[in-house]
């Protein structure tokens, strides 16, 4: 019979393997235990080694292969330089490590197909390029600038000139993520003058997402892609989509051309293209394409080797895993047996080669979204609820699925996404009564640490560990540190359970979110966050987007005390944009208008100059004195609410850090 963990804790304390986290700037984690050493060996069984199709396609096409400082990606990974499948370390998933190396693998200019060609490598996601009756067209032009720049003109080394240039002839953003539009200014600028393509209701999905939640975002951000982390077989291994992002600014020239209907055929300097809307899905606003000419589909991020987020860490909206489901059996019947080639925003492509290789990769696609959207909601509508249906889904998983390296759960997890799955459909809450109004964290864990006392269960989460089970020790840990942060010994030993669950974790985000939990109980420190907004961005970003992170911005309470109660009218003169907004209950509600509409306040301002005020170029006291913006009526209300404007910083806690950071 197996001892109880409380057994196991008398007597028996666990080999401490101490490591240099004193030191954040030499930030070292430990060393695999025994445990994890069997756990991930035991795991590399049960892959299918043997299937080596997605290194063929990865290297399929190879015109040159990257150089030069300003594509680094890959020299952030030097474990990755001695590839060698018979000794994987033991600090990382066995299959997580295979996802590492075949992103590594993916290097250089590389011809798809007769008038296409693909960047990849040089940043987390692809650029694709067109050829056009005058020149290239770019796709997805990467996630900052340096590296956008950097790859096209090592492309234009490779590339043959057209009538005596490489002229870009139109730029395609294919979805509202900045990893497909960051690169734009590396390319282009507000001179350009051909076609800027972009998917229905593409700034307001980047404004969506990058401003109401943008300073949260951020800080769960460092968790997912585990920022502080060093990039080492005991750090960051991969980010799934592709290796890494590449370093520096995010820029977002504005596009020209929308595709507002369903479907639209747009000519670009020549090249019929077929665009077709899918949102919902993968993004809020997303289009993939058809091109008749080269017989390519492109199918954005719908598709890549992996199975994606439902449910993105960093706190996207959730996502609809039947959309996804439907839209790529959409995709398949009208264009896979038809195409060449499908390629896509993130890994290699795939060819018809004669064996139906297209059909058949949207098929495990589709059906993984499919099977884990209707299993999860079967087995919902039998009661099994939000928290219990990860494990659940985890047990029926059709082994077609598990023999197929491009639907493992490398950016998302069945787990995590079926759990999302319910709470798009049935929401958070499990309805059993103790949850409908819960005790905060805090004292939910005081009231378990008070009924066992704090040192059982320490001593019980010590146990745990010793046996292995680093989850149940975490769950008793974190308990005891929620209710006293002063216990190092528990801190350090819930350091110790994520740490090891991070080096067993096969979805990228698991093990940077356990790694980076172990970073900061060990060092109390949280670092810079990864910003949501660029310049660019919040240039672009629609007024109403603004006045909706004003309305989140304002403290209710200290409004209310204050008595703020009046309405106000934005109009943007070079525009001839009008806003409405009323401050009242502690609430700002506002909304466009056809016309100014009539108010207690009444700020006339251009757009451009408001741009200038969030990027802190610019005052609005300046622009006042300026007469460049005009004030008026009850503008001692205005100023009141300007006063309880609060200014976020990412730096609140995440785990329980040290009694010296707690804010």
């Amino acid at each position: 019979m197996k001892k109880s963990a409380l057994a196991l804790a008398i007597g028996l304390v666990p080999t401490i393997v101490l490591a240099d986290y004193d030191s954040i700037d030499n930030y070292k984690g430990k060393a695999a235990t025994q445990h994890t050493i069997e756990a991930n060996k035991a795991f590399a069984k049960t892959l299918p080694w043997s299937d080596k199709t997605a290194f063929e396609r990865t290297n399929r096409g190879l015109v040159a292969e990257l150089e030069g400082d300003a594509m680094n990606v890959r020299a952030r990974f030097p474990h990755y330089s001695k590839m060698n499948l018979k000794e994987l370390p033991d600090t990382v998933n066995p299959s997580l490590y295979r996802q590492g190396m075949l992103n590594y693998a993916a290097n250089g200019l590389y011809e798809v197909t007769e008038g296409v060609w693909q960047v990849r490598g040089a940043d987390i996601t692809n650029m694709t390029i067109y050829r056009s009756d005058n020149g290239y067209i770019i796709h997805d032009p990467l996630l900052t600038e340096t590296a956008g720049r950097a790859a096209w003109e090592f492309a234009k080394t490779h590339l043959p000139k057209v009538k005596g240039e490489h002229k870009i002839t139109g730029v395609i953003y294919s979805h509202s993520h900045q990893d497909h539009f960051g690169g734009s200014r590396g390319v282009i600028d507000e001179s350009f003058e051909g076609l800027i393509i972009a998917p229905d209701k593409f700034m307001e999905s980047i404004a969506a997402e990058a401003m109401v939640g943008g300073n949260a975002m951020s800080r769960r951000s460092q968790y997912q892609y585990g920022t502080t982390l060093p990039t080492t077989t005991k750090g960051i291994v991969d980010n799934a989509l592709g290796l890494a992002p590449s370093q520096g600014e995010i820029t977002l020239v504005p596009h020209n051309r929308e595709i507002n209907e369903r479907e639209e055929w747009v000519n670009v300097d020549g090249l019929d293209i077929l665009f077709i809307n899918m949102p919902d899905a993968e993004a809020p606003s997303e289009h993939i394409h058809w091109i008749p000419k080269y017989k390519a589909l492109h199918t954005a991020e719908l598709t890549y080797d992996g199975q994606h987020n439902i449910y993105t860490f960093r706190g996207a909206k959730t996502r609809d895993a039947l959309i996804w489901s439907k839209y790529l059996h959409e995709i398949k019947l009208r264009f896979a047996s038809e195409a060449k080639v499908l390629h896509q925003a993130h890994s290699a492509p795939v060819w018809n080669d004669g064996n139906n290789e297209i059909a058949d990769y949207l098929t495990l696609q589709r059906d993984n979204y499919g099977f884990l959207h209707n299993q999860t909601m079967r087995l919902a509508n039998k009661g099994v609820t939000v928290n219990d249906i990860g494990r659940e889904i985890e047990k029926i998983i059709p082994q077609a699925q598990l023999d197929t390296w491009h639907t493992n759960g490398y950016h998302g997890s069945y787990s995590h996404n079926a759990r999302a799955i319910v709470n798009l459909y049935l929401g958070y809450l499990d309805l059993n009564p103790v949850n409908v109004n819960p005790l905060q964290t805090v004292e939910k864990s005081c009231v378990y640490v008070k009924a066992a006392g704090e040192q059982t269960l320490v001593n019980a989460g010590q146990g745990h560990y010793a046996a292995g089970e680093y989850q149940e020790a975490a769950q008793l840990l974190n308990d005891v540190l929620q209710c006293n942060p002063t216990n190092d010994k528990a801190r350090q030993l819930l350091a110790d359970s994520f740490e090891q669950q991070g080096y067993q974790s096969e979805t990228m985000a698991w093990r940077n979110s356990y790694l980076q939990g172990a970073y900061e109980l060990r060092t109390g420190h949280i670092a810079d966050s990864i910003k949501m907004s660029s310049v660019d961005i919040i240039a672009n970003t629609p007024t109403s987007g603004f006045l909706d992170f004003l309305a989140v911005s304002i403290n209710g309470p200290k409004a209310i005390e204050l008595g703020l109660d009046f309405s106000l009218t934005i109009s943007h003169p070079d525009l001839d944009e009008h806003y409405y907004a009323e401050m009242s209950n502690g609430n700002l509600a506002a909304i466009k208008t056809q016309k100014p509409e009539s108010a207690d306040v009444i700020l006339s301002i251009d757009k451009s100059d408001m741009t200038e005020i969030l990027t802190s170029e610019m005052t609005l006291t300046d622009l006042l004195s300026s007469k460049e913006a005009v004030l008026t009526g009850d503008s001692e209300s205005f100023s009141k609410m300007m006063m309880v404007v609060e200014t976020f910083t990412p730096d609140f806690s995440i785990v329980p850090m040290p009694v010296t950071n707690q804010k």
